[in-house]
């Protein structure tokens, strides 16, 4: 059975799935159960709710790098960092993604995750006076994980049963995208949304988390009637809002030892603050839990974006990007912004008339957002254009199997960025200004003209883009952004032509290819057109 082992996963026992510990230490309000006794097995709630636990266990070690391969480095935000990098990582700025890329393709922790929502929901209807919100966060999972592997492959073998090792069903070919679509990811989705009764909670999916994968999916589809629909719940639930100055947005997502906001600052340890009202759902990771083989229980930010060999640097053609919008010398600003000051400021040490050294405050011009996503923060020396590591997570250092930055899977500023995109969309270019004018003004950033949005939809879209690109920077948002909007080749293709070993984009290579060995593994699978 080696093979059909391999295929996908090592399937866990029951004992096992339901013993694993919580994601973090907020996941769950009790102790996380170690053992069960499998006759007993999903006989209370009790057992449904430690069923749940492993489901979110199971999300950590499959997306806590895939996550980011599959929706950020793809597109047009880095280069290659370092040509001594791991070569699987940097395969992918240049869309040169082979099949042998085990890093980014294989998918056997990913199937675990599956398998462990298939149980949840085959199982837990069972119990006598069943928890609803239980299934609903199964069925969520379910539909949320189909809906990567169809942006991510396409089609890929579909299982909606539990199974177990020895199954002799292991081997299946691809089922059709669409099928997967209209018979799991929508059914499951809509079903969650009936079944759950929570409105918001940080790391286990409730009825915002599961309105904002609807929007996702609905998008993705091109139904933005549906799509604006599901934002709208989430406006309407007034659960969120945006941050309002530099450091809560910074606080949204720094977990490090030192406090940007005070240079001088230095704490003993990382910081976990990642906490705002933006925070709508995210993978927690916690110190608490034991760093499995190869950090399965810990974070991939800190091994992807500031390693110390880094795969990945910010872009030269970003960062001309987000100066060119917000300049970042005084002439630039005040000759574009006469009636916006800039955020930060920095100590400015001079020598008065009389020979005394004196210090003030001066402006530092430019958006606070991209000192504070920049290696070196408002010091542009620090880190070369085309050199600088992103730093949004973190600004030093860290030994990474401390890393237990918590993954954001939803933010209220993607919500409100892609409502003001559907209502452009939509025909309503006015409402989208308004909604883009009032995420500027939380972010203390000059409004938006009419002329500056655009004359057409065209041109409102990619406006919108950009500043989803620069506000979700590093969230993994951007290559689902292009691939969205259908805008991956106009945007990708000419980039790749100036780059060394880039390859240009066709329709079927906006998917990625499926690993190797799961082909030599399962003669059912073919590989991705175009592969």
């Amino acid at each position: 059975m080696k093979t059909i082992k391999k295929y996908i996963y090592t399937l866990l026992p029951l004992l096992a799935l339901v013993g694993g510990v919580t994601s973090c230490e907020e996941l769950v309000d009790e102790s996380p159960i170690s053992e069960i006794d499998p006759s007993n097995f999903f006989r209370s709630n009790g057992d449904a709710q430690a069923a749940v636990i492993g489901m979110y266990d199971a999300m950590q070690p499959a997306m806590r790098l895939k996550h980011y391969y599959w929706g950020e480095f793809r597109a047009d935000s880095y280069v290659n960092g370092n040509p001594s990098a791991n070569a699987n990582n940097i395969e992918l700025t240049i869309n040169n993604i082979t099949s042998g890329n085990q890093n980014v393709l294989r998918w056997n922790d990913f199937y675990d995750m599956i398998n462990r929502a298939n149980l949840v929901i085959a199982n837990v209807p069972n119990i006598s006076g069943f928890d609803p919100n239980l299934l609903a966060e199964a069925q969520a999972m379910r539909a949320y994980a189909y809906f990567q592997a169809v942006r991510v492959w396409g089609s890929v073998p579909l299982f909606t049963e539990p199974v177990v090792e020895a199954s002799p069903d292991l081997q299946r070919p691809r089922t059709d995208a669409n099928t997967i679509m209209n018979e799991v990811i929508l059914p499951d989705m809509l079903a969650a949304e009936e079944n759950m009764q929570v409105r918001a909670r940080p790391y286990r999916f409730s009825l915002t988390s599961i309105w904002a994968l609807q929007a996702d999916v609905y998008g993705f589809l091109g139904d933005y009637e549906k799509a604006r629909e599901a934002l709208n719940k989430i406006v309407s639930s007034n659960q969120f809002s945006l941050t309002t100055t530099a450091r809560d947005w910074q606080n949204l997502f720094l977990n490090d030892n030192a406090d940007p906001f005070d240079p001088d600052s230095q704490s003993t340890g990382p910081l976990k603050i990642q906490e705002g009202p933006e925070l709508i759902m995210s993978i927690g990771f916690s110190l608490n839990e034991t760093a499995g083989a190869g950090s399965r229980n810990r974070a991939g930010i800190f091994n992807l974006f500031f390693a110390g060999l880094p795969s990945y640097n910010f872009s030269p053609l970003l960062e001309a990007k987000w100066r060119e919008k917000f300049p970042i010398d005084s002439l630039g600003w005040v000759t574009k912004y006469p009636d916006t000051d800039p955020v930060l400021t920095q100590v400015v040490n001079f020598v008065d008339e009389n020979g005394d050294p004196q210090d003030s405050l001066a402006p530092v011009y430019g958006d606070y957002r991209y000192y504070l996503s920049r290696e070196g923060g408002i010091n542009l020396a620090g880190a070369e254009i085309g050199q600088a590591r992103l730093a949004k997570y973190n600004k030093t250092n860290y030994n990474q199997s401390l890393d237990d930055s918590d993954m954001v899977l939803y933010r209220y500023a993607h919500i409100v960025l892609y409502l003001a995109e559907v209502e452009n969309r939509l025909g309503n270019d006015a409402e989208a200004l308004n909604i883009l004018n009032e995420f500027r003004s939380a972010r203390q950033l000059p409004p938006v003209t009419a002329e500056e949005f655009g004359a057409t939809m065209d041109e409102r879209e990619l406006f919108i883009l950009d500043e989803r690109q620069l506000e979700l920077l590093g969230e993994a948002q951007r290559w689902w952004d292009l691939r969205r909007t259908n805008r991956a080749l106009e945007i990708m293709n000419p980039i790749l032509d100036t780059l060394d070993g880039g390859v240009r984009l066709t329709d079927e290579r906006l998917l990625f290819p499926i690993f190797d060995e799961h082909i030599i593994e399962n003669p059912l699978l073919e590989q991705t057109p175009g592969y």
